[in-house]
């Protein structure tokens, strides 16, 4: 709960959204049991309210189908799109409010499957097939967590030609083309546009992805391995497919990206207690971890930018002035555009304690 002597309708630097903000099952079919787990240990009196499979938990959302609710004193809600809107400058900065309005600009998902997903590519924001309601989807993803023989597919295999990759794809056959990623916990994974890709089972993800105000992010499913559903989403062989949009997908892959290893190094960034990244042309999300017990500082990544938060193990305290929050793993929230450095004290609490810093580097 946020503690503050301010005034009563001022607004706060800190705030947190409802934990418990999953995607039904029946629209991730994949879904896996880490998230499941995450929030159980740390919630243990709200068992009832988490399924025992979460696909996506979308931690910091302003998505109009499916914003976040933010948490307030004496367990008041209000949801996220309400409270920018009373203070749009202060809360998302000068520039971020100019471009976007009351509207973070990122969505903070939790992600893990049981089962390899879909082969997909996400288009840039000009692509010329998009409609007035489609955007482009860059996104990254901080591995937070990796079962053993965990892998990613990003991009593709060396030594192979254009032509060769594009009938791998047409075929159905795109575990013949596609290069496949061990990641380590704490590496950062940039997904720009036009990198064909896909999360393979056992990867914990925290995953921001850019979020622009009444449109949809555009997906491009390339392949989805064959996979039949019944009408509840559950695979089944008497089901149909899902659809894919192979034809679509092809015009808009970035053939200029490395490949293999190559490209692994070109998008791969592990991270370490305290060090900031502060984006490349693949990854304009900004991030900082903190995985060591004991007070530190966070300075804004981005000077007049708001900041999401998550609290993926452990306790955390964040304090300045008279604005003070506590969180615990399974937890996320925003910090407001006008907060200056902020005091972060860890703590260990079930496990070592890890906290992640997001940030949008562009607008």
């Amino acid at each position: 709960m946020n503690e503050s002597t301010s005034e009563k309708n001022t607004p706060l630097l800190f705030y947190k959204c409802d934990p418990f903000h999953f995607i039904p099952v029946t629209k991730t079919p994949w879904a896996g049991k880490q998230i499941s787990q995450l929030k159980k240990k740390y919630f243990p009196d709200f068992l009832e309210s988490i399924p025992s499979r979460i696909g996506e938990s979308w931690e910091i959302s302003c998505d109009p189908i499916f914003p976040s609710d933010v948490l307030l004193a004496a367990d008041n809600k209000i949801k996220l799109p309400q409270l920018l809107e009373q203070a749009p400058e202060f809360f998302l900065g000068r520039n971020q409010s100019k471009a976007y309005g009351a509207h973070i600009s990122l969505l903070l998902k939790l992600l893990e499957a049981d089962d390899v997903l879909s082969v997909q590519l996400h288009p840039h924001h000009n692509h010329p097939g998009l409609s007035e309601q489609e955007c482009g989807k860059p996104e990254a993803w901080l591995v937070l967590h990796t079962e053993p023989g965990a892998f990613v597919y990003l991009g593709f295999q060396e030594n192979l030609t254009k032509e060769e990759i594009t009938h791998c794809l047409l075929s159905g056959n795109p575990e013949k083309c596609l290069h496949k990623y061990e990641p380590k916990a704490l590496d950062y994974i940039s997904v720009p546009p036009g990198c064909v890709h896909a999360v393979g089972p056992g990867v914990l993800l925290a995953e921001p992805q850019d979020s622009m105000p009444g449109k949809s992010g555009k997906t491009w499913r390339v392949s989805d391995w064959g996979r039949l559903y019944n009408i509840n989403g559950e695979l089944c062989s008497a089901g149909k497919p899902r659809e894919t949009h192979v034809t679509q997908a092809l015009p808009s892959i970035d053939w200029t990206l490395p490949r293999g290893k190559d490209l692994t190094q070109h998008l791969v960034t592990p991270l370490v207690h305290g060090n900031k990244f502060l984006g490349t042309k693949n990854n304009p999300f900004a991030c900082q971890i903190f995985d060591k017990p004991g007070s530190q500082t966070f300075s804004p990544l981005v000077d007049g930018v708001f900041s999401l938060w998550t609290v993926v193990r452990g306790k955390a305290v964040l304090r300045s002035g008279n604005n003070v929050l506590e969180a615990s793993g399974g937890e996320s929230g925003f910090i407001a555009a006008g907060a200056p450095k902020i005091e972060l004290i860890l703590k260990e609490e079930i496990e070592k304690p890890l906290v992640a810093f997001f940030t949008p580097t562009h607008y």
